[in-house]
């Protein structure tokens, strides 16, 4: 048990998973997990995508803030055959698996925020110190303006995929809560947030779950809805809930 203290846990992960590391954590620790992305996220396509791929070049620098805008990108790439490298401008991401992606497409990335969230970026941004660089931000449907506010004078912007809901996997959800049984919940963006309480959470409460948040903007808007956060760990990726969740449970053994 003193090993195991997410034992009798269902950990609910309501974000899009790319890789197993947060469930096989879960596991270890003996808890339940159950994936059911409460969104999913679709490439928008236009006749003007390779027109606008190609003024891509011009820009100082290239903004992704989610593997998703990633993906999207990288598919209209494949689409019109063209070369990472023709891509001259520096790239800046929001987060180390964001960064992960960039990388796997053949990009390096050159600005990283010492805190994964979009106004630690505006902050710490280096070009918004030089008036004359350029960028342009490649971004969901759903995104926040937070990049496009900050760099008023320095960005525009490419929404470049589509945030939609999953019903089945809001139905499956839905069964899970009106159950009662011991229940940690994981939002990984104010996006999950919205569908899970317009959906579920407006109807049967947060009373009996434990609410995980990947970072500080989706703890920010979960308490403005009048939700209680209990986890949050300083760094923004899922293993790191998972390790601070199950520090909580072990307490409460």
């Amino acid at each position: 048990m003193f090993n195991k203290p997410l034992l009798g846990e269902n950990v609910l992960f309501t974000g899009i998973l790319r890789s197993s590391e947060a469930v096989d954590l879960t596991l270890h620790f003996g808890g339940n997990p159950i994936v059911a992305p409460l969104i999913e996220t679709q490439e928008i396509v236009s006749q003007t995508d390779e027109q606008q791929l190609f003024e891509c070049k011009a820009y100082d620098w290239l903004i992704f803030t989610s593997q998703s805008s990633v993906d999207a990108f990288h598919l209209k790439m494949i689409k019109y055959g063209l070369d990472p490298f023709m891509f001259q401008g520096k790239i800046a991401v929001v987060g180390s698996k964001t960064a992960y992606a960039v990388n796997k497409i053949g990009l390096k990335v050159a600005f990283t925020p010492s805190i994964f969230s979009a106004d630690v970026f505006v902050q710490e941004f280096p070009a918004i110190s030089f008036s004359n660089e350029k960028c342009m931000f490649f971004k969901g449907s759903l995104a926040k303006d937070t990049i496009t506010k900050g760099l008023v004078n320095h960005v525009d912007e490419w929404i470049i995929y589509e945030t939609v809901e999953v019903e089945e996997n809001i139905a499956q959800v839905s069964v899970l809560i009106e159950s009662k049984e011991n229940c940690s919940i994981i939002f990984t963006s104010p996006s999950t947030v919205n569908v899970f309480h317009q959906h579920i959470g407006d109807r049967t409460g947060y009373e009996a779950l434990t609410i995980c948040a990947i970072g500080h903007i989706t703890k920010e808007y979960l308490e403005s809805l009048g939700v209680a956060v209990h986890v949050m760990p300083k760094t923004y990726i899922l293993t790191e809930i998972i390790h601070a969740l199950a520090e909580l449970k072990g307490r409460e053994l």
